[in-house]
């Protein structure tokens, strides 16, 4: 009996097959209308979730390039620098967003961030430079072995190779070395940092030696030597061998309306030393008795 109930059934679903194919009609849980009504509200539904879909999509990516922008312009704005760079003889004035003046001497750079200037007044300084300061908000100088921060004053900074000095004018300057030592400088006071970080304070000096350099004149109170001769490197865009002894000390001045031999027979006697012109803007200075 199970076999032959097993057989009618099959019986019945070829017939229905066969049906299928030849267009009959079938037996639907839901009659025509009902799948027809289901078929049209997916076609009314469904663009219309993609539509919805698709602005959302959009709208975040209008927001992630707006945010994108935004982090963009702030970092340019930022970050853009001017750097002005003076060359071997050249001396030149920069004006900052303020008004502030540097005047800067030969072979130095200065750094600046224009669009960033209202926000914070921050510049860099390689070599040398005299300061006027406009009054407003804190005003620093970095350097690489300091930094020097200001209101509205006038000094000089002298940061070369291992010598970070400020000479301070008007006003009052705070002075801090890497090493995180500190020191407030009143006018006619100079400090200097030292090697360990430390820093040398010397007050109730005269300060036109520190800045007659802007007047074209270069003044030496018991200098090592090797720095006399750098400083005429860089007034006159000259290279200067030296085969001495680079620990003696040289006092006297020079002027920029000399011309550079006139300068080393001046300077040179005085220290026991001649030169010798090797070839146009090349010197060699050996002791006088070579």
């Amino acid at each position: 009996m199970k076999h032959d109930k097993e057989h009618i059934n099959l019986n019945a679903v070829d017939q229905q097959s066969k049906a299928f194919f030849k267009g009959g009609t079938f037996n639907w849980k839901r009659d025509k209308a009902d799948v027809w009504s289901a078929i049209e509200r997916n076609l009314d539904v469904r663009p219309q979730e993609r539509s919805l879909s698709l602005k959302l999509q959009v709208t975040r990516w209008a927001v992630a390039a707006t945010i994108a922008l935004l982090i963009a312009s702030g970092s340019f704005l930022r970050f853009y620098s001017v750097r002005i760079v003076t060359s071997a003889g050249q001396h030149l004035v920069a004006e900052l967003p303020d008004q502030s003046k540097v005047n800067l001497n030969a072979q130095s750079t200065l750094i600046y961030y224009p669009y960033w200037w209202k926000i914070t007044r921050i510049v860099k300084l390689e070599g040398e430079g005299f300061f006027e300061v406009q009054k407003g908000k804190k005003f620093t100088v970095i350097s690489a072995k300091g930094s020097t921060q200001v209101v509205g004053t006038s000094f000089n900074i002298f940061s070369r190779e291992d010598i970070y000095k400020v000479t301070c004018v008007s006003g009052s300057v705070k002075v801090r070395s890497k090493a995180g030592y500190m020191a407030v400088l009143t006018p006619n006071s100079k400090a200097e940092i030292q090697s360990d970080g430390k820093i040398n304070v010397l007050n109730n000096i005269e300060t036109y030696p520190e800045i007659s350099w802007k007047m074209n004149v270069f003044l030496f109170t018991a200098s090592p030597v090797f720095q006399v001769f750098k400083e005429i490197e860089r007034q006159y865009g000259v290279h200067i061998e030296t085969k001495i002894d680079d620990h003696s000390l040289y006092t006297g001045n020079f002027t920029k309306d000399q011309n550079v031999e006139e300068i080393l027979e001046y300077v040179c006697p005085a220290l026991g030393l001649k030169y010798v012109r090797k070839s146009a803007g090349e010197y060699v200075i050996i002791p006088k008795d070579e």
